[in-house]
């Protein structure tokens, strides 16, 4: 028996319209993860006016419960466009777009919605060119009492065991759309300036040692600084 999946049914639609790649995303992610166990509808914050029209007007979130101590939390339609300034800086003609992927605990999924939702606004927003290695201010504690104050973003090494081969999971090369999907991590002011004074390849070297360490789904660790 076939199950329909109505939302692989919208994006489909959504391609033909208007070239959203937002269907490429999703069954790569599918084939990636599995079907999501959840999938959140973007719920801009209140007082907010809706969606940035960068993004997919289908975009959404899609939860997968396959780790006993965090849940993944991928973005679906935050490619739609493509990353400012990014035509220029790869001399890629289709430019560089990017999806976004999270954990969190289960207690926190609706604050990893809504900070992906604004990680995935963020670069359209402010026409800033993001990438691995950028670290975004959040201008407060992650949570009360939490010590993460800054997103870190890298590629998603221990969700994607190919992810220095050819043809990743997370990404998405098509001749019209090169995606990549970008792991974003809470981090500590001490390790933003970790990353200040030393570098991005030695604090992604500092990550990769500590990689059995739940640093980047409990929001109330200390700092690995």
């Amino acid at each position: 028996m076939t199950v329909v999946d109505p939302y692989r049914t919208a994006l489909h639609a959504q391609w033909h319209a208007s070239a959203d790649p937002s269907i490429m995303v999703y069954e790569r992610l599918v084939l990636w993860k599995g079907a999501p166990t959840f999938r959140y509808g973007a719920r801009p914050k209140q007082g907010a006016e809706g969606l940035h029209q960068s993004l997919s007007s289908h975009f959404s979130i899609c939860a997968f419960h396959s780790n006993p101590l965090y849940h993944v939390f991928c973005t679906v339609g935050g490619s739609f466009n493509v990353i400012p300034n990014s035509i220029e800086s790869t001399g890629d003609p289709r430019g560089m777009r990017f999806e976004y992927l999270l954990h969190a605990a289960e207690e926190h999924a609706e604050l990893a919605c809504e900070l992906l939702l604004m990680i995935a606004e963020h670069p359209h927003v402010h026409q800033r060119e993001i990438g691995p290695g950028y670290v975004l201010p959040i201008g407060e504690p992650l949570i009360a009492g939490s010590a993460l104050e800054f997103l870190y973003f890298t590629y998603p090494f221990l969700d994607d065991p190919h992810i220095y081969e050819v043809n990743p999971a997370g990404e998405v090369d098509h001749p019209k759309a090169y995606i990549q999907t970008l792991w974003v991590i809470p981090i500590t002011r001490a390790e933003r300036e970790y990353i200040r004074h030393r570098g991005v390849e030695q604090f992604e070297e500092f990550l990769h040692a500590r990689h059995r360490e739940r640093y980047d789904a409990d929001f109330l660790r200390a700092s690995l600084c």
